[in-house]
């Protein structure tokens, strides 16, 4: 089952190129500190194609894809509206790298991005951080229909996008005022999978120098329709259901002698219920009933943004943003636990409020015309105050069952300041190297516990400094190619730290001792751009160490609390595991000359081995291959924009290797069929219809999704007024 020893394992490493790295990356920054660079500003082309498309992500200036040093994708409005999601998770599904979960339940979708957990993916809107200190990581919840594009960077950035960064990064932008006064829009989707529906309206315009958009969304989902077989005998996943609502307001000013100071407010609100298929491999050891709910996931947030441009001949830019956000969640976990004698049912309630604040101030400096510098401080206060009741009932020992409680309380923090610099040197013809350090500085306190055994925890410290350093070379015609060092840095969750859990009727202690994740990341790449045919490639190696890994109490020098019921196996978090990810990303598409037709392929082959004290394998829940197929066609019928897209997604099997347990997953293939189109002035009103899974084949991605939808179709509208 690919597994070999720790320490033979460990004798592989690549330490060399690690402490090269690390010696060059401080080296190149203080070599290019003194001096700034102009912002870089997109070149106008006549390529339609995603490179050309303008990100802020990945450097935190806004220059094409094209030229950036990173893994970068990039989802623009005009994408986004030909697609029907229930969530943006979904409209990310086939950016190479990139793998969707759900941890079971379908409402609450998070990414993987190249191997990591959601939990080590940066989730930020209009680039502010979104947190929830669960140890599944942050579900993605904005409402499509209110996003102007979606950033995406795939490998470590904890230099320029914060902690958490291990995985990469997700930047969702949030719409803006219409360009005329007045603008109301209205649309939906039906979902035949879920028998589920979606409907949103807006009303957004520009008076003067003042814009605003006002918008609402409600969607309801029953459960899943899959294919008969291996998970279900009736063809519908039963606890699979989710409902929630959105509304957003923007509102924003314009000033100056040249307009070129802008201030922006900007207010959500995002419920959520949820229920959560049970997955039948859980159902082992004795376990005979197990189920896991959201009833209550409610986000509140407002932010506050300031962005002036041209400030003067060596301040180019500035940015300013503050933010102050709630999570209110309800989350309910039980299972019954049957042995010869007797039976066990433990039932778990968290109730959680998690507030998150903080802000951060950017600068933008240029000195000399070769060189544009970057600088700027965050500051993130994470609070967590979780309420947790256990109720445990075990019948057979008596004529009576016996009915316990525990109560556990705890309000704890995080808080983070960090300081960051990147420099872009434009050093000879050709050749730009961008180098960029931060500082982090971080602060966890237990303000409250009813645990006795960690009442004494006074709290703890730490700092860390990451690096990174890019280099672009566009001296062939058309043609970028680009290196990359990264970092990736994250903090334990608060979670992890203080929080008592009880999944699958086994108890999780948080650990306090707990350090810090880190990770290292070398990639090389390629984009192509020319006579319709565009290519973008990227090999990479990661190396994330101090993994944070559930053991059993027996095996750390942690003392575990000694509260808990006795029966149940006692579990703790320790900085137990090594992972090592590389492999090859690949997006490519080519217009065909004189047709309407582009053919296009997205993709990746990537394998990722898991170290462990005694043991390393590969089976991590990561296919070798995976990505999409097609083939689409846009044009003119009866005077009216149409386009169609024949396409197909695939992966190869899936193993994991979790507690001495060996699963698998097979390889899966769906064939799938969209199109939709545009009328009326100015396109005001637009439709799409997707066929999905028209094979109807049994399938799950990974171990951390639910089984995919079968046969299904979706049907959009839109109407703008």
């Amino acid at each position: 089952m690919s597994i070999r020893t720790a320490a033979a394992r460990r004798q592989e490493q690549p330490a060399l190129l690690h402490r090269v790295c690390r010696a060059a990356v401080p080296a190149l920054l203080l070599s290019a500190a003194p001096l700034a660079i102009g912002a870089a500003q997109a070149q106008s082309q006549d390529g339609i194609t995603w490179l050309d498309t303008i990100a802020v992500i990945g450097t935190r200036t806004e220059v094409p894809v094209q030229d950036k040093p990173a893994s970068v994708s990039v989802l623009d409005e005009e994408q986004l509206e030909k697609k029907a999601p229930e969530s943006i998770a979904e409209l990310l599904r086939d950016v190479p790298g990139i793998q969707v979960v759900d941890s079971t339940a379908p409402g609450t979708k998070r990414l993987s991005i190249r191997g990591e957990s959601s939990r080590r993916v940066t989730v930020l809107v209009d680039g502010q951080e979104i947190t929830d200190h669960t140890t599944f990581g942050t579900p993605i919840l904005v409402d499509p229909a209110n996003v102007e594009r979606i950033e995406v960077l795939r490998g470590p950035a904890s230099v320029l996008h914060g902690a958490k960064a291990i995985g990469g990064v997700v930047n969702i932008v949030t719409k803006r005022g219409a360009d005329k006064p007045v603008q109301a829009e209205i649309g939906g989707t039906y979902y035949s999978g879920s028998d589920g529906w979606q409907g949103w309206a807006a009303a957004s315009g520009t008076v003067g120098n003042f814009d605003y958009r006002f918008s609402g969304s409600l969607d309801d989902h029953g459960d899943r329709r899959v294919p008969k077989g291996q998970y279900t005998s009736t063809g519908r996943l039963d606890r699979t259901t989710f409902d929630g609502d959105n509304i957003s307001a923007h509102l924003g000013y314009r000033f100056g002698e040249a307009d070129n100071h802008y201030i922006a407010f900007k207010a959500s609100q995002n419920r959520l219920s949820s229920e959560a298929w049970t997955d039948p491999d859980v159902l082992t050891g004795g376990v005979t009933d197990f189920y896991l709910d959201l009833p209550r996931r409610d986000l509140r947030k407002a932010g506050l943004y300031y962005d002036g441009a041209e400030i003067s001949d060596i301040v180019r830019k500035v940015h300013v943003d503050a933010f102050y956000q709630t999570v209110d969640r309800l989350f309910l976990n039980g299972a019954t636990v049957t042995a010869p004698t007797q039976i066990v049912a433990f039932d778990t309630t968290s109730d959680d409020v998690n507030v998150n604040w903080g802000g951060t101030v950017q600068a933008d400096l240029q000195f000399h015309p070769d060189h544009y510098t970057v600088v700027g401080l965050q500051y993130l206060a994470d609070e967590l105050k979780a309420d947790k009741t256990t109720q445990t009932v075990i019948t057979g020992l008596g004529p009576f069952p016996i009915v316990t409680f525990q109560e556990n309380s705890d309000e704890s923090s995080i808080h983070s300041f960090s300081a960051f610099a990147q420099n872009e040197w434009s050093f000879a013809d050709d050749f730009k190297l961008t180098t960029g350090a931060r500082y982090y500085n971080t602060r966890t306190d237990l303000a409250y516990t009813s645990d006795p055994d960690r009442a004494g925890y006074s709290g703890t410290s730490d700092g860390a400094f990451v690096f990174s350093a890019g280099l672009i070379y566009t001296g062939l015609e058309d043609t970028t190619l680009r290196a990359l060092y990264s970092e990736g840095y994250i903090t334990p969750t608060l979670t992890q730290l203080f929080t008592d859990t009880a999944p699958s009727g086994r108890l999780i202690y948080g650990n306090p001792a707990l350090r810090p994740e880190t990770s290292w990341n070398v990639e090389v790449g390629a984009r192509y751009d020319s006579g319709g045919l565009v290519l973008d490639g990227a090999a990479f190696y990661t190396e994330a160490q101090d993994y944070i890994a559930t053991v059993s109490c027996a095996a750390v020098s942690f003392t575990c609390p000694t509260h808990g019921d006795a029966r149940r196996a006692k579990f703790t978090y320790d900085n137990a595991n090594l992972a090592r990810t590389y492999g090859v990303e690949l997006a490519a598409e080519y217009a065909i000359p004189g047709t309407a037709f582009t053919p296009y392929a997205s993709g990746a082959w990537m394998r990722r081995e898991l170290t462990f004290d005694t043991f390393s394998t590969y089976h991590s829940n990561i296919p070798a291959l995976s990505g999409r197929l097609g083939l689409r066609w846009n044009g003119e019928i009866a005077g009216h924009s149409v386009w169609s897209d024949l396409y197909a997604r695939a992966a190869t099997e899936v193993t994991l290797l979790e507690d001495g347990v060996f699963r698998r997953l097979p390889g899966w293939a769906t064939l799938n069929f969209a199109f939709g189109g545009a009328f009326g002035d100015g396109d005001r009103f637009r439709y799409g219809v997707n066929f999905g899974n028209i094979l109807n084949k049994e399938y799950r991605s990974s171990f951390e999704e639910i089984p995919g939808t079968g046969r299904s179709v979706e049907v959009s509208l839109r109407m703008i007024f």
